[in-house]
């Protein structure tokens, strides 16, 4: 993979029901290693738990989130790919030079972005207490929100599965694939909404197949918009009658 690749990220408009799609083929993916996905969340989990104890873990977590992110990717891959992977995968991008300032600069951006969105968020927690929510400030934070969230959620794939390591051409792909499948998107939303409420029954029990598989298909979504394969990824993007180029 090379440093600086001109970015040509490809991506596609899917139809509304691809979500659906995505969560079949997550689902297909997780029977085959429903212990391995259980495993990966449940210490993703553990360590986005233990750095609410204090501000400094959760500077280390923010820090540190990108890598797992990347190694539970690598690890989908893997499982696609058919190689024999191990809990050991989740690490790996923490060994892999290529990606440590990348992945630390993303992080960095990521919480600088947070903080004042936090801070706002804990004003607009105050305003509803007190009875006084500001309603331009309650749209405001969440058209910020859904701005953050749509550059930052598939900048880790991008980065990791593309040949591109320029911070604002990946944040500016991701929104881009983000609101072109704005439908799909918000489908898989509810979708996932409606999986976690089956668990309750089950007092959220469920929710240790519900997360990986969601987890999964999101993965799945992003190798569908960016028509990425689970190998190795190439230098150049497949042909398609209806990609957008970055």
């Amino acid at each position: 993979m090379q440093e600086h690749f001109s970015l040509l990220a490809v991506i596609r408009q899917r139809p509304a029901l691809a979500a659906v799609e995505w969560i079949k083929q997550g689902w297909r993916l997780f029977v085959q290693a429903p212990w391995l996905w259980i495993q990966l969340l449940a210490f993703t989990l553990l360590v986005n738990l233990f750095a609410s104890i204090h501000p400094l873990l959760t500077v280390v977590a923010f820090f540190l989130n990108p890598f797992l992110t990347a190694g539970l990717y690598k690890s989908m891959a893997g499982v696609q790919r058919g190689e024999a992977v191990s809990f050991a995968w989740l690490f790996k991008p923490l060994q892999e030079p290529e990606y440590r300032q990348v992945f630390l600069q993303l992080a960095a951006l990521n919480l600088v972005i947070s903080i004042p969105l936090s801070m706002l968020g804990q004003h607009l927690m105050v305003q509803l207490a007190d009875q006084s929510l500001d309603l331009m400030q309650l749209l405001l934070f969440v058209a910020a929100y859904g701005l953050v969230w749509m550059m930052f959620t598939y900048a880790v794939a991008v980065l990791y599965f593309l040949p591109e390591k320029r911070l604002f051409p990946v944040l500016q792909a991701s929104l881009v694939a983000c609101w072109r499948n704005i439908v799909p998107l918000l489908l898989f939303g509810l979708l996932a909404f409606a999986l976690a409420l089956v668990t309750i029954p089950t007092m959220l029990l469920g929710m240790v197949v519900v997360m990986p598989l969601i987890s999964i298909a999101f993965f799945i979504s992003f190798q569908d918009i960016f028509a990425a394969e689970p190998g190795p990824p190439s230098q150049q993007p497949p042909e398609d009658s209806d990609v957008l180029e970055v």
